[in-house]
């Protein structure tokens, strides 16, 4: 075993992965033999994410199954959910905008269990994991429904909406790091006007879509803020921005006046 976490190490270092001995062990952990382990060493040396090699991600309190149909969650977003989860009014409808794997619904659906939650994303690839990872969670307050933003949801008002859309610029995926740019899925990464086309498109149809008092949080890039906020009070809300772990400006809020 030993020998082998060192041809493992070795694998991963030539690949220069900063974290070639932990990954390591993780991988030895989960490959449940030898030759397994290092065929996955070899494709995360060639630049395959862990996550989608080992076949999870965690999350908050979460372990979900990962793979290229949608995006790794990012531990900033667990921010976002915590912000559902904090200010969710008790037995309140709240929506996943673009849920991808299904980490914000399922986080909010299984630490605050009296929610009505939805979850809507545009490819039913993703809506097909999502689903899986909430019967792995428990998670049966969901509602899951195939939607290009609100277009499935004309008639659906809620208390609060959380929005992790696609916000990635063209000129920024080019600089994506290589695990990023070339294996996680581009519909998910990217969108046009400088990154903010469905998160202004978003912001723009908000009041149809809230119940009185109700509110909205957006992800974005911090260079993106300060445009979305101001879209945010252009459409009749009270703005606000929050910081992510590295104080960097990554949500935006958008609540009723």
């Amino acid at each position: 075993m030993s020998d082998t976490i060192q041809i493992i190490c070795n694998i991963l270092k030539a690949g220069n992965i900063e974290n070639f001995r932990q990954e390591a062990r993780w991988i030895m952990e989960d490959a449940g033999n030898p030759e397994t382990a290092v065929n996955i060493a070899q494709q995360r040396a060639a630049g395959a994410p862990l996550q989608y090699l080992l076949g999870t991600a965690p999350f908050r309190n979460l372990m979900l199954k990962v793979d290229p149909r949608v995006l790794i969650p990012r531990p900033e977003t667990e921010l976002l959910a915590q912000w559902l989860i904090d200010h969710a009014p008790y037995s309140g409808d709240i929506l996943d905008l673009g849920c991808g794997s299904g980490a914000i619904a399922i986080a909010a659906a299984t630490e605050r269990n009296d929610l009505h939650v939805t979850a809507a994303d545009i490819s039913p690839d993703a809506l097909t994991l999502a689903r899986e990872n909430a019967a792995l969670c428990g998670a049966n307050n969901i509602c899951f429904i195939q939607s290009n933003l609100f277009s499935s949801l004309t008639e659906r008002k809620f208390d609060l909406i959380g929005a992790n859309l696609p916000y990635v610029t063209e000129e920024e995926f080019q600089t994506l790091p290589p695990e990023v740019k070339n294996f996680e899925p581009v519909l998910a990464l990217t969108a046009p006007d400088n990154g903010l086309a469905l998160i202004l498109k978003t912001i723009a149809a908000l009041a149809g879509h809230l119940k009185p008092g109700g509110g909205a949080i957006f992800e974005l890039s911090p260079h993106q803020a300060a445009t979305a906020a101001n879209a945010v009070e252009d459409a009749g809300f009270n703005a606000g921005i929050i910081r992510d772990f590295c104080n960097r400006e990554r949500f935006v809020t958008a609540t009723r006046q």
